[in-house]
């Protein structure tokens, strides 16, 4: 279910909580819908939001009621960003460390969380989501793989447009390399200009390689998300460290997935981050 359009005011109220009283520095995604937890991931959040603008802002409350979840005050409550962009929680004190990612498409957006382990201070986790579907400048399948061809690996190629393959089971094995080579290269920190060719997820075998080789310790969860006639899917990449690197599915919603809706969310932000309490 589609979350409801988001009213004026509750963005004009949130904008104000965030400037006024919340270090900005960084625009991430929207507003929230799931939240997924397993033995590895403690928690990602899944939001639908009715416009991208509007997404970008009240995002920005996501990690700041996550913070708020955990005892932090609003007023004690930092952030910044890599050289790369990436963001992460400068907030002292939090023991054990909080990794973060955000990624949104279309009206979706997810937050991904876990203990911060690796690679501090914005850690090893990443993580992308997309809409299954072509663009409407493409007039076929094949065109739209070929748009993409310099970023795929030859078997990643062949595995996209090997006959018998479908449209829609094409298109969802693109999305799944993608959004693979997307959570990975956000994992490890690296900005754009990144070539994804390096990056080869072999859909069949549920192998993934880096510059032709397996990489030690990391974990990729693949996950879905069903909204009426639209199909998302996403990766989250986490390296764990001391594991053979290991490629795990989570098509059907569990116990993890916590629906909220967008006004419903948005007004318990607002409310929780500007209470007394909360400063």
């Amino acid at each position: 279910m589609f979350l409801p359009f988001l009213q004026t005011n509750y963005i004009k109220k949130a904008y104000n909580l965030l400037t006024k009283r919340v270090p900005l520095g960084f625009a991430s995604s929207t507003d929230e819908r799931t939240h997924v937890v397993s033995p590895l991931l403690q928690g990602l959040f899944l939001l639908d939001i009715d416009n991208s603008s509007k997404g970008g802002l009240i995002s920005r409350l996501l990690p700041r009621m996550l913070l708020k979840e955990r005892g932090i005050a609003s007023r004690e409550m930092t952030f910044a960003a890599t050289t790369a962009g990436k963001p992460y929680i400068t907030t002292p004190g939090i023991e054990p460390p909080i990794a973060y990612n955000v990624s949104h498409d279309n009206s979706l957006v997810v937050m991904v969380f876990a203990s911060g382990k690796h690679n501090p201070p914005a850690f090893n986790i990443g993580i992308d989501v997309m809409k299954v579907q072509m663009s409407s400048r493409q007039d076929t399948y094949t065109q739209f793989v070929n748009i993409f061809q310099d970023q795929l690996t030859p078997l990643e190629r062949r595995l996209l447009l090997s006959p018998g393959v479908s449209e829609f089971e094409g298109l969802t094995r693109f999305f799944w390399m993608w959004t693979l080579k997307e959570a990975y290269t956000k994992a490890v920190g690296i900005g754009l200009g990144f070539d994804f060719s390096r990056v080869e997820f072999d859909v069949e075998h549920s192998k993934v390689r880096v510059d032709g080789k397996v990489p030690d310790g990391w974990r990729f969860t693949k996950f879905e998300v069903k909204e009426a006639e639209s199909l998302y899917v996403g990766v989250v990449a986490e390296f764990i460290g001391d594991i053979e690197t290991m490629v795990v599915s989570e098509k059907e919603p569990k116990e993890w997935f916590i629906p909220f809706t967008a006004v419903d969310f948005v007004e318990r932000a607002i409310r929780e981050l500007t209470s007394p309490r909360a400063e």
